[in-house]
């Protein structure tokens, strides 16, 4: 901030390590008050300034207990459940720190270990994301005077191969399910819906009568509720799940009758994938396989991405390439506009209003 003018007075507020100076210069010049800020800032170099009066910095790991009593009251129970398990990587490397002692060179250093230690790209992007989250609020809240990680920026390149299930696979990895996770699997694999959204799915999400299926609000990941039509196939499944669930208030229930929650569906996916002799994939694949199947069917982009309640279309964009048809068919209707008429030769050939425009330059001269 530097110096700034309220009212008459010019007033000086700037940090240094982490601490925040400020005070009144007093009715000056600009320039009388770019001096003296220049002057404060020396001062403060050479220790014979003090810092502001205020309150001792929180340690990392004890302000992130409020940040998540406040994320309860104003955010989502997803996205707070969220923030907790990314704190438990969080808090180790920073829990001890004062707010005002992490620097962005710490936050450097956390990425680096991370990738070192196997971690995908794009989990360290989330876990940078929400650090960053808390650290925003923490100046928001005047617990931290400035933001060390401005200038940190995530990992490029998080983007590799969408792994999606061949039917061989669908069938092998089906075949060594019990009842109740085959059901959760077929569901995803016909709707498309996110781990949080296949787990909560509700009773009163189902409409059977006009052969439709809703995501509620509540357990959307961009907060929108959105509602896809079913097939026969799909409502076979979830008049079967409906008859079996019996007192639980989700339509998918485990096999001991309790609702799902998605770390155990993640658990029980990832022990079928391994022993249907493939890699460990956890229960987003079969959200890829939906789109992914869909675009091979030669279904538009714009309706994928309805489907599938993407915000931006570029998420929905990574499975284009899947439709190897779709250009050459764009080329193909562009020229069947040509197939009527006869060759032009470009060379010998003018056109109508070339041949106009030299007869006019002819008068001319």
């Amino acid at each position: 901030m530097a110096i700034y003018q309220r009212g008459k007075s010019y007033y000086y507020d700037f940090v240094y390590k982490g601490q925040r100076y400020s005070g009144c210069i007093g009715p000056v010049s600009r320039t009388i008050a770019k001096e003296t800020e220049a002057r404060k800032k020396a001062e403060v170099i050479e220790g014979r300034l003090n810092p502001a009066k205020a309150r001792k910095s929180p340690c990392f790991d004890a302000f992130t207990q409020e940040y998540l009593e406040w994320l309860r009251v104003n955010r989502k129970p997803l996205t707070v459940k969220k923030v907790h398990s990314v704190l438990a990587r969080l808090n180790p490397f920073f829990g001890s720190k004062k707010l005002n002692e992490i620097t962005a060179w710490d936050m450097e250093r956390y990425k680096k270990e991370r990738r070192e230690a196997g971690r995908q790209p794009s989990t360290i992007n989330v876990e940078l994301t929400i650090l960053k989250m808390i650290l925003n609020r923490a100046v928001t809240w005047k617990k931290l005077a400035e933001h060390p990680g401005k200038e940190v920026k995530t990992l490029q390149g998080v983007h590799g191969r969408t792994r999606f299930l061949s039917e061989e696979e669908e069938a092998a990895i089906l075949a060594v399910c019990s009842s109740a996770l085959r059901r959760a699997v077929e569901v995803g694999l016909l709707t498309g819906f996110r781990r949080q959204e296949l787990v909560n799915l509700r009773p009163q999400d189902i409409d059977l009568a006009r052969g439709t299926v809703t995501v509620a609000a509540c357990y959307a990941k961009n907060g929108e509720s959105r509602t896809n039509p079913m097939g026969e196939r799909l409502k076979a499944i979830l008049q079967e799940a409906l008859s079996v669930k019996g007192d639980a208030p989700t339509v998918l229930v485990t096999e001991y009758g309790k609702p799902w929650t998605t770390e155990g569906l993640t658990n029980q996916f990832q022990r079928a994938s391994c022993h249907a002799g493939l890699e460990r994939l956890g229960p987003h694949v079969l959200r890829h396989t939906y789109a992914s199947r869909l675009v091979m069917a030669g279904v538009d982009i714009r309706t994928v991405q309805e489907l599938l309640g993407h915000k931006d279309i570029k998420q929905t964009m990574r499975y284009a390439h899947l439709s190897p048809s779709h250009k050459r068919a764009a080329v193909e209707a562009l020229e069947a506009r040509f197939s009527a008429k006869s060759p032009i030769n470009f060379h010998n050939t003018p056109s109508a209003a070339t041949s106009t425009m030299r007869k006019k330059i002819f008068a001319i001269r």
